[in-house]
């Protein structure tokens, strides 16, 4: 099938996936993305690849049904408010379980285009043959799974289905985002530049960062130290903490050796403040979303001490729910993993406190 017919079909197939979602654009929230993340134009916007989609293997193109699963699916993931990874992860996934058709049965119980098992708690039988559910218990299993924008296709895929071929999703990326291409219309201009980063480089957009992109990089005082009588896992974490500083930021990575070069081992906000605390024998949840409840709340903002979490919206949260993490030094200082193209560095408490949604002691 040419990406002219499948264009067509796909067409009508999103017609309501663009009225309730108000279009693609609403997904992206704007800026220039790194130079680093694809070739550019005179014009300044992102060159884009010319949109072709692959059939699968067998030369056997996609057929109508096929597309239209593959549409539901896409259309899912934009209700859910999944970012653009997250629906070539799915297809992929798709692709590989059931080449996109809906099957009533499979391995063992295995029903549906993503091949859930009732036996395994996905739902009954009748459930997961509905394209829409079933794309639904993807996604929400699928955004549990920490970092899951920073893995790789086929790891992602396989950290939710847990496949005893755990490779076998990689092949199937390509034609997952070529498909992702003709289903949103292939529309030129900025959107479609952000969409393409956010398919085949995610971390170009999705960084969960602080959403402060060129906060300067502050140096310690001359003679820092902390206050007397500083808890001694205070002192350990914010010593640990201060030795990543210089470390790429990736969102994602998991700070076991932020100095390795090897980005999933790397920091980003929450997994440095969790792996500090851990050197100090102390364990904190991975992600900002749980940090949030740890500890006890400072709800004075003047009564900071050293070693308090500090939180503000960042660039994808909200007040309500934060989504960017700290460490207070004290002296108006903290130490933090700002955001994708940057490193672990001391910014300025000034710079936060118009925002400061939460602080959470975590050592009394």
């Amino acid at each position: 099938m040419t990406v002219r017919a499948l264009a067509a079909i796909a067409a009508g197939l999103l017609a309501v996936l663009m009225l309730c979602a108000g279009g693609l654009a609403a997904l992206f929230t704007g800026g220039t993305a790194s130079a680093a993340c694809g070739a550019v134009g005179p014009d300044g916007q992102q060159l884009l690849p010319s949109p072709t989609v692959s059939p699968p293997p067998g030369g056997a193109g996609w057929n109508g049904e096929q597309v239209g699963n593959a549409a539901v699916i896409v259309t899912v993931g934009v209700q859910r408010g999944v970012p653009p990874r997250g629906w070539v992860i799915a297809l992929a996934t798709a692709m590989q379980e059931s080449t996109l058709r809906n099957l009533p049965g499979g391995d063992r119980d295995s029903v549906g285009l993503f091949q859930q098992r009732p036996s395994q708690g996905w739902g009954t039988a009748a459930q997961l043959q509905d394209p829409r559910y079933a794309a639904g218990r993807f996604y929400a299993a699928l955004t549990e799974v920490d970092g899951w924008q920073a893995l790789a296709v086929t790891d992602a895929a396989q950290a939710v289905q847990r496949s005893a071929y755990p490779g076998v999703y990689a092949k199937w990326e390509d034609d997952a985002i070529a498909l992702v291409r003709v289903l949103t219309g292939g529309t030129p201009g900025p959107v479609a530049a952000d969409l393409e980063q956010a398919m085949s480089n995610p971390l170009c957009l999705i960084d969960g960062g602080d959403g402060q992109l060129g906060g300067e990089q502050v140096p310690l005082p001359d003679g820092f130290t902390l206050p007397p009588g500083t808890p001694l896992p205070v002192v350990t974490a914010i010593g640990w903490a201060l030795d990543q500083r210089g470390s790429p930021y990736t969102f994602g990575g998991d700070c076991t050796a932020p100095h390795s070069g090897v980005p999933a081992r790397q920091c980003d906000c929450s997994s440095l403040v969790q792996q500090a605390y851990r050197a100090a024998g102390i364990t904190l949840p991975r992600t900002t979303r749980d940090q949030v409840d740890a500890g006890r709340p400072v709800t004075d903002h003047r009564d900071l001490r050293p070693g308090d979490l500090l939180f503000i919206p960042g660039s994808r949260g909200t007040a309500s729910r934060p989504g960017h993490v700290g460490l207070y030094l004290g002296n108006g200082l903290l130490v933090q993993a700002p955001h994708t193209g940057d490193v672990v560095k001391v910014s300025r408490l000034s710079g936060w406190l118009p925002d400061l949604a939460a602080v959470r002691r975590v050592v009394a």
